[in-house]
Parts: structure tokens; sequence; C-alpha cells
């Protein structure tokens, strides 16, 4: 008969285990007793027992003896192995069924993001910018933080990135913890919290070589140069929408006209001040083209969390929690607290979204933003697995996989999305306002 879920099947595989266990144990005990057994045999005709043999010769007692060590012995060396093969097996299918619950729950949040709340009106709305409704309120008319003083990114040298070795990934130690302001976070989603942190083990030493990353996420200036210069339509300008945040209580909400331009399907980003604002409601793919035209790439996995930890082993780069007098990131806060579900209590960035690039610490390695303000798209593929086999020296990711790696957390997150090592994938064809990115080079020119 045919299982009818994977769950079947690893009670199944539990079962044969604890079988396979109790005849290791029977096993054992017969070993302790080979002698008694022995004796008890010789007085059987299954043991060969005739007139001459007698369980009072200690010859063939220990010739009888031996027989049995030998067949019990064996009967625990086949269970031990059966054991180890079942236990094995199960792992890969748990972790399968981790796999299978983190894309049931990025369709989810596709399905919802497209949806709606039941309250919507359908599964795509236009959202107007006005100052009436707080989602729309471009970042301009925020409360400004106190942006960095600095030459136009375009003229900003990258940063020379050193090479070296790092712990990547989430220990055992702080497991516990991180599913723990997962499920706080995240709530309805929080039943695939488990598989998102464990998808960042085992906790591994990487090897990179040094490399050179954008100080600043790509913002809208650059990106219009880009535009101009080749006559690039992004995913969203091609297909007619993107995900606007709208509050609450709607979420995400698939939205018409939005576009990297008009990122609320409203105001321009150049009429609004947002120029020197990180470009959002890009894909992968629009992210990719950006980086190959301007002679780069899109950074790896590996080296996102290696130039966002710059040397340090805390939660952020800044230690192990927000410190309300310090501005070192953009993320859900006191000034989103009516906006956004979740935020980090008593801290205050001064934006509810996106704010310009530059406007908080840079951390150790000089680069803004790694942590905060969009998230960013990375050149590797998604698996969850990757890990368990990633290469020890310059990792690219898995050599296939249907999403790609988006790293860093944005204006919308709060403890759990912002840490230095959480992992999270995305379709290349995605794009919000919280997804932007920068690019790297293998050699600075």
């Amino acid at each position: 008969m045919a299982l009818e879920s994977p769950e079947d099947l690893m009670r199944q595989m539990v079962a044969w285990m604890a079988i396979m266990l109790v005849a290791a144990i029977f096993s054992a005990y017969m070993l302790y007793h080979s002698e008694r057994e022995a004796k008890r045999l010789l007085t059987t005709k299954e043991a060969g027992g005739t007139k001459n043999l007698s369980p009072d010769d200690p010859s063939a007692v220990a010739r009888i003896r031996r027989r049995l060590i030998v067949f019990y012995a064996v009967g625990i060396a086949i269970c031990v192995l059966v054991d180890l093969k079942l236990f094995m097996a199960l792992m890969e299918l748990w972790s399968r069924i981790q796999v299978e619950e983190q894309r049931k729950a990025l369709v989810t949040t596709e399905e919802t993001r497209s949806g709606g709340s039941e309250a919507g009106s359908g599964a795509e709305a236009t959202l107007p910018a006005t100052l009436n409704n707080e989602a729309q309120v471009p970042p301009s008319k925020q409360l400004p933080p106190g942006s960095q003083k600095r030459t136009g990114q375009a003229d900003t040298p990258m940063v020379l990135v050193p090479g070296g070795t790092f712990w990547m990934g989430i220990s055992d130690d702080e497991r516990d913890r991180v599913i723990e302001d997962c499920t706080m976070e995240l709530k309805k989603q929080a039943v695939s919290c488990k598989g998102w942190v464990l998808s960042a083990q085992p906790r591994h030493q990487v090897t990179l070589d040094p490399f050179a990353l954008d100080p600043y996420e790509v913002t809208n200036r650059q990106f219009q140069q880009f535009v101009l210069t080749t006559g690039y339509h992004t995913t969203a300008e091609k297909e007619g929408t993107a995900f606007v945040w709208a509050n609450s209580q709607q979420g995400w909400q698939k939205t018409k006209g939005a576009t990297w331009r008009q990122p609320e399907a409203g105001l321009d980003v150049f009429a609004s001040d947002r120029t020197d604002h990180p470009v959002v409601n890009v894909s992968w793919y629009d992210a990719e083209a950006y980086c190959g035209w301007a002679g780069k790439r899109l950074p790896t996995e590996a080296e996102f969390e290696y130039a966002t930890r710059a040397g340090t082993q805390t939660v952020y780069w800044w230690g192990n929690f927000l410190s309300s007098p310090r501005r070192v990131a953009n993320v859900a806060d006191e000034s989103a607290r009516t906006h956004l579900p979740v935020i980090m209590a008593g801290y205050d960035d001064g934006a509810i979204t996106t704010a310009p690039v530059g406007s908080y610490e840079a951390n150790p390695f000089g680069l803004f933003d790694m942590t905060g303000n969009v998230s960013e798209w990375t050149a590797d593929r998604y698996d969850s697995l990757y890990y368990r086999k990633s290469p020890e020296r310059n990792p690219t990711g898995p050599s296939s996989g249907d999403y790609r790696m988006i790293r860093g957390g944005g204006w919308s997150d709060a403890s759990y999305k912002i840490r230095s090592t959480i992992r999270g994938g995305g379709a290349p064809t995605e794009r919000d306002t919280k997804i932007g990115f920068r690019c790297a080079q293998d050699r600075p020119k």
C-alpha cells in the first residue's frame, strides 16, 4: 500500500529503527549469556546434541559458544548498520520536508501578495500616492536621518574587501534563539521558521579571496543613467506591476503601474527628492543587467555575509542589540510603528521606508547599509541544504535552482531578518519596494 505522506514514511522508518534496536539489545543479551545458552543447546537436537555430547564437557561448550558469539555479533553489526542507514535516510527525508515547507511558504507569500487581504478589493490594486495614505508617504517627507557627507555615488570608488576566513551560518548555540525571534516577528509564517533557520546551518568556515564591493546600494540616479544609456526595460515595466507595502492589515499588494521610477505607482522618485535613495522594484534580472553594464557583477552570498560581518562575530556588525542613541541601520523601528506589524522597540532611525544611501554608520569595512534600507540580490541560487555541501573556498552557490538569494534585510524588517546570517530566497522575477542591490568585482579597477 502506498504511503499517504512523507510523514507516514518517517513513522515507518522510526518503527523499523526501533525493531532493529530491540534486535540488537536481544543479541547483546544473548552474547552476555552465551555460555549458559551453549550448555542449554547441548542438550537439544538443534545443537547437534548426541549421547556423546554433554553440557559438562568444556570443549563442547566452548565450541558451541564460539558459534553463538559469531552469530549474535554479526546480528548486532547488521542491526547497527541498518539503524544507521535508516537514520541517515530519515534525516534526508526530514530535510526535504523542511525544503518543501519553505517552498510552500514562498508560494504562500506570493499568493498573499497577489491576493491581498480578505478585505482587499481584488488581486491587483492601484495605491494612490497621497499624504493621507501613510503607506505612500515619500521618504523625502519623512523625518530625515543624518546623512553622511559624500561625493556623488557614481564617483565613489569601490571598497576593497580583504580576503580571509570566517564562520558562515548559525551556530547550534544560537539556533533556538533565532527560531524564537523568527516566530515572534513573522507570526503567520512562523510555521516555516525552523526550516528557514536550519537552512543557515551547519555553521562552517569559508575562505574568500579579496574582492571589491560598492560602498552604497545602487541609487535611482545611477539606475537612470543605465536606463538612458541602454534603453533597458525592467521586469516591472514589462509586466506592468510590482509589489508595494500598503499597511499592517493589507501587507504587500500587487500594484499596477509600480516601477523603479514610480515605486508606489504615484510620485516619481526624482520629483519626490529620492534621487539618492536605493533603486527598488528591480528583479534579479534587472540587477544582473545593471552590474554587467557597469563592468561588475552581483556579489556571491558568501561575499555578502563576509562583507556584512566585517570581521565581527556578533549578531549584527555593531553588536548584539540595536542601541537607541546610534543610528546604524534603517530597519523596522519606532518611526514606522503605525506602518509595520513588528518593529524594533526603542530604536528610531528616522525613516519609515527607504532613506538616502549612506545615511547611517558604515561598518568596519567602510560599507554602508549592508544591513537594512533595502534587502539585496546576490548572484547565488537558493538551496536550503547548500551549507551541507558548500566548498570551503570561494563558494558560488548551487548550480541549479528556481530561486535567487536575497540578503541583508530592509526597512520593513526587525530583529530576525536583519541578522548577518539570515538567508532568504526569491524568484528572479520578484520585485517590490524593499529589494535593491549593489555590485561587486573580482578585483578593483
